[in-house]
């Protein structure tokens, strides 16, 4: 059925999915070691495997081949608005993947149709399983892991138009250990940001070229920071799933490294409080540390990030704090930009993850 709320009218809310804390940043603890100079040296450790990337395979996939219901070739005739979140999972696990599937600007859902889904293995991009979309347009499928740690390519595929949506599956060991990172007001300068990217979404078309939203400085910088000193990096947004694929090609074009990238699946999740982004970000890492991952340090800017992270346990030393509300609950300040974290980071502990990367 039609989404409850027409896109569009989201404006409001998406405008602080990330809802919008100050003290002085702290000085880091001095530590010697060299990052990504150790890290490549675990390569030479028996039994630890390698974390690799599947992605580019040739398809198995084949074209449109009609839907079941006539009602859906009248919903197709407008331009596809598909979504899929990246997924996590341990090596050789079922894991549970599921995508969004509509059309239109107004988001009008894919009702029980059929969806393909394909995972590349490094040797092919293989159909893993099918699903029936349901009366929100959703598509659930459970499959099991790879065995092998890395960031598997994952694609939906529409039976009936060949119409497709792609994420990551991130196959992680117990015991990795994440960096998180929320998105609007915390690598973006504002949370209003969120609102010229639901504008370009759907207007674009109106437009000379896309809007690109303002980044604050070093964001990026500090990320591969992260990453440099072993970490995985994950970047939980309120953002609404519509805007899952706006989401990755604003962080590859602003050079942010690779990580998983989750937005909320329903409208409600992305209210400005703590029963609505708070909650959906608490519950999002609480299934990350239920997982067996260790999260080791945190970066936000809203009230509601301070209290999702202090729920799952992240310590408030390693919670980094920008914008009005820096340093609130005991966080640690940060002000102006990233760049007086960014020593924390290269100074950090190196990640003992059950893996090594290539």
């Amino acid at each position: 059925m039609l989404d409850r709320v027409i896109r569009p009218a989201l404006l409001i809310a998406a405008l602080a999915c990330s809802a919008c804390d100050r003290s002085e940043t702290r000085d880091p603890p001095p530590t010697p070691e060299p990052g990504p100079a150790a890290i490549s040296a675990l390569a030479d450790v028996p039994g630890v495997p390698e974390l690799r990337t599947c992605r580019g395979s040739a398809s198995a996939a084949t074209p449109g081949r009609g839907f079941d219901h006539k009602r859906s070739h009248l919903v197709a005739t407008a331009t596809p608005h598909h979504a899929v979140p990246d997924a996590f999972a341990r090596p050789g696990e079922t894991v549970e993947l599921f995508g969004k599937f509509g059309y239109g600007d107004i988001g009008k859902d894919l009702e029980d149709e059929s969806v393909e889904v394909m995972l590349d293995d490094c040797t092919s991009l293989a159909i893993r399983g099918t699903a029936k979309t349901d009366d929100d347009g959703i598509a659930r499928v459970e499959l099991t892991a790879p065995d092998r740690p890395g960031a598997y390519h994952v694609e939906f595929r529409v039976v009936g138009d060949g119409s497709s949506a792609k994420a990551m599956l991130h196959v992680l060991p117990e015991g990795t250990e994440l960096v998180v990172f929320d998105i609007d007001g915390t690598l973006t300068t504002d949370d209003a940001e969120v609102s010229h990217d639901v504008l370009d979404e759907h207007f674009r078309h109106l437009a000379d070229g896309q809007y690109v939203a303002a980044a604050y400085e070093h964001g990026a910088e500090l990320a591969k920071a992260w990453i440099d000193r072993g970490y995985v990096v994950v970047y939980v947004t309120g953002r609404p799933y519509w805007l899952v694929d706006h989401t990755r090609a604003w962080l590859a074009g602003g050079k942010y490294p690779e990580g998983i990238v989750r937005t909320t699946l329903r409208h409600r999740e992305c209210v400005p409080n703590e029963g609505g982004v708070g909650a959906f970000k608490r519950a999002y890492l609480q299934s990350l540390v239920d997982a067996g991952y260790r999260i080791h340090a945190a970066h936000g800017n809203a009230t509601t990030d301070v209290w999702a992270y202090a729920q799952v346990g992240i310590p408030t030393a390693r919670t980094f704090i920008i914008g009005p509300h820096a340093g609130a609950g005991g966080t640690v300040a940060v002000s102006g930009d990233w760049s007086k974290i960014l020593d924390v980071a290269k100074q950090a502990p190196l990640a003992k993850q059950p893996f090594v990367r290539p």
